[in-house]
């Protein structure tokens, strides 16, 4: 061991006398690079807090910086900006692209057209764009972050400007500084500087950040702003902010020289969290008990069913079917079918099916077929060779080795009731009872800024005989503030068809309502080709009859799929139909009404962003023709947010412009708020207006959605 140490030396010796001669090699190089590499990663990953301004944004009090925050992350805030009021909304959905948006309250100034009704003090709905060209994440230390933004870039953009601004950070000395120049609001120069100065603290105070700004903001000559606003002393606003745990704000500053301001602000990324509670109520993957005995004698084919039965069980899954497929050889075949009732990455139920088969497939047993289904639909199957799950087993190949040798397939037929032997079946559940809370709102009402209706859903789903889905369920509103407000637009009545804008009727008709009632017969023909026909009561304004069609292959990041539905308008209570309203020069007219809803669709996935793109092109329920488009993104979370755009031919005017539906929905797994895993998702949506132009009616369960989400993983 002596004389190993010694010969270990000597190259080190030689080395050390190497660099004493002033001599360069290739080791001395590679340290060298690994330090300065070191060094720059120490740089880039170490910043300083992100101080935010009234406006939810990478900024100090008024004016916005080039910083922002990572991905995934949302805020809440609420600003005292005498003399208004600002509530505020964020979502940073890529690195290099925030997105805030601002409900501004003219606080003591009573809204022109409805504020005599309820509507109290006049407001204004300002969405913010800022994208970051350049930051030192993107492995530039040296330089400075630099964005370019938009504020109230929609709507009647009262508080519009265009912004460049560039951002740089000397941690050095705990301090930032940035300078910008805009157009609108914003009118020319402006500047920042920030310092942190206990960063490096171990206690509260350690986020605490000294600020201050030269405010560019035009108030004495900007048109839009607010009467008792306009006057300035002083261009410096200074103050503080406090960080608590990385998730509150809290800021106070001076303004204009005249008055204070300060605001509160909740921030937490949702897109990179695994949730609030751990997932300690899943069990773990399987282990045991292992038997590998071969069918037979000591071995029945019932015996195996039991065991595979219960194991999947134990794991989240339901086993439906299971047959044994005799071979010539000897060798026989294994076919299943599996529902997957907990999980919702596809990793996770991959890696759980091949422990179970792994650990109990029979000796005899050369190839194990699982197919997975999902909503009565065979989504994609898995085909195992028994030698492989043993090698598994043993591990002597992995995870990805065994993703390649057996890869996602698509789901084939069972096998011929007359060539295999059905060992194991189990039905459908005729009924299982489904409680769902919901929450409606609607913002800009004339006789107040929010209204808003919340209840529970309750009522059964399952399967009549064996084949055919069914959903019956009622909703029951427990608390409502919409029961003297009028369902049209008084500023702007809509003037096509109102198949949505009438929407309120239905919520103050009754506290009980059936909102669905259908049927719907799924099918897999094979090659990835899907279809579906649903009848029924699909939601609480139309029933109707919908049939689909869905081209969507395993492995594919791409669908193409077309719908169509005939569907009748419901009445506002009970269970029948009504006519339909529509505004024209003679006053109110109704007729009745058979719409015609059909649609292209092309789905479109990019993976490296895990972004998702749809594009439906056809009629629309007023009837008016055209094009919708949607694009979300999904986090590691499972987090997804998007938008939809729709253009189409119907002429609706809302404040002198053409309107198109828009608007922002998000869907958060169901388990982000429980200690185990779920499959289930719970949404929210907003539209810019309630209006009938770009209006489409839900027409049951749609196959897309069904496919993708038992298909999908975020990584």
């Amino acid at each position: 061991m002596k004389r190993l140490c010694f010969f270990l030396l000597i190259p080190l010796f030689f080395m050390g006398e190497e660099a004493s001669l002033g001599l360069d090699s290739s080791a001395t190089n590679l340290f060298r690079d690994l330090e300065l590499v070191e060094k720059i990663n120490r740089q880039i990953h170490d910043s300083l807090p992100l101080m935010i301004n009234y406006q939810l944004q990478g900024g100090y009090f008024t004016m916005p910086s080039a910083r922002t925050f990572p991905s995934g992350m949302l805020g809440l805030g609420f600003s005292y900006v005498p003399p208004y009021r600002i509530w505020d909304l964020g979502f940073q959905l890529f690195d290099h692209v925030e997105i805030t948006g601002n409900y501004w309250v003219y606080h003591g100034i009573t809204e022109a057209n409805f504020g005599r009704f309820g509507f109290g003090d006049d407001a204004e709905r300002a969405v913010n764009l800022k994208a970051i060209l350049l930051r030192k994440q993107d492995g530039f230390p040296f330089l400075p972050d630099f964005a370019l933004g938009l504020n109230d870039f929609l709507g009647s953009c009262r508080f519009s400007s265009f912004y460049v601004v560039a951002t740089q950070e000397f941690l050095r000395y705990n301090l930032e500084a940035t300078l910008g120049w805009g157009r609108g609001r914003i009118k020319g120069f402006y500047g920042g500087l920030a310092w942190t100065p206990f960063r490096h603290a171990k206690y509260f105070w350690k986020n605490l950040i000294f600020a201050a700004e030269y405010d560019a903001n035009d108030y004495r000559k900007h048109s839009a702003e607010h009467a008792g606003g306009r006057s300035v002393k002083s261009r410096i606003n200074a103050g503080v902010q406090l960080k608590l745990w990385d998730v509150l704000s809290f800021t106070a500053s001076s303004l204009r020289g005249e008055t204070w301001a300060a605001s509160g602000a909740f921030h937490y990324n949702f897109g990179t969290s695994s949730g609030f509670f751990p997932k300690i109520y899943d069990p773990p993957v399987y282990t045991a008990p292992v038997d590998k005995e071969p069918l037979g004698a000591l071995r029945s084919k019932g015996v195996l069913a039991e065991e595979l039965a219960y194991a999947f069980k134990d794991q989240g899954f339901d086993l439906y079917t299971l047959y044994v497929v005799p071979s010539e050889k000897g060798n026989d075949h294994l076919w299943m079918k599996i529902i997957n009732v907990r999980y919702r990455e596809e990793d996770d139920v991959r890696e759980r099916i091949e422990r179970v088969l792994s650990a109990l497939s029979p000796t005899n047993i050369t190839v194990i077929t699982a197919v997975v289904e999902a909503d009565g639909v065979p989504t994609h199957e898995y085909r195992f060779a028994t030698r492989d799950l043993q090698r598994y087993a043993a591990g002597k190949i992995g995870e990805q080795e065994i993703k390649v040798i057996a890869p996602m397939l698509e789901a084939a037929s069972p096998p011929n009731a007359y060539e295999a032997n059905l060992v194991y079946q189990r039905k459908k559940p005729i009924w299982m009872l489904t409680f769902r809370p919901w929450l409606r709102t609607f913002f800009g009402s004339s006789r107040g800024k929010l209204k808003y209706e919340t209840g529970f859903s309750l009522g059964p789903e399952g399967y009549l005989f064996d084949q055919i889905y069914y959903s019956l369920y009622g909703s029951y509103t427990i608390k409502s503030s919409m029961q003297n407000i009028g369902d049209r637009d008084r500023a702007n009545p809509s003037r096509i068809i109102n198949v949505r804008t009438d929407a309120l009727k239905y919520n103050q008709s009754s506290s009980f309502h059936v909102d669905q009632a259908f049927l719907q017969k799924s099918w897999n023909w094979g090659g990835g080709w899907f279809s579906r026909l649903a009848v029924g009561y699909f939601e609480t304004a139309y029933a109707g009859v919908a049939t689909e069609t869905l081209y969507y292959p395993v492995n594919f990041n791409w669908a193409l799929g077309f719908q169509a539905s005939t569907l009748w308008k419901r009445a506002y209570y009970g269970l029948g139909f009504q006519k339909v309203r529509q505004l024209t020069d003679a006053g109110d007219q109704f007729f009745p009404y058979t719409g015609l809803q059909y649609f292209v669709d092309f789905y479109y996935q990019y993976k490296p962003y895990n972004l998702d793109f749809k594009v439906s092109v056809g009629q629309f329920l007023a009837r008016d023709k055209g094009i919708r488009i949607e694009g979300s993104r999904t986090f590691l979370s499972g987090l997804r947010v998007g938008l939809w755009y729709t253009l189409t031919n119907g002429q609706d005017v809302v404040n002198n412009h053409r309107y198109y539906d828009k608007g922002f929905f998000i869907s958060c797994p169901l388990d982000f708020f429980m200690n185990q895993s779920s499959r289930t998702r719970i949404g929210y949506s907003m539209s810019a207006w309630l209006r009938d132009v770009g209006a489409q009616a839900a027409t049951g369960k749609p196959l897309y959605p069904t496919l993708y989400w038992e298909r999908y993983n975020t990584h």
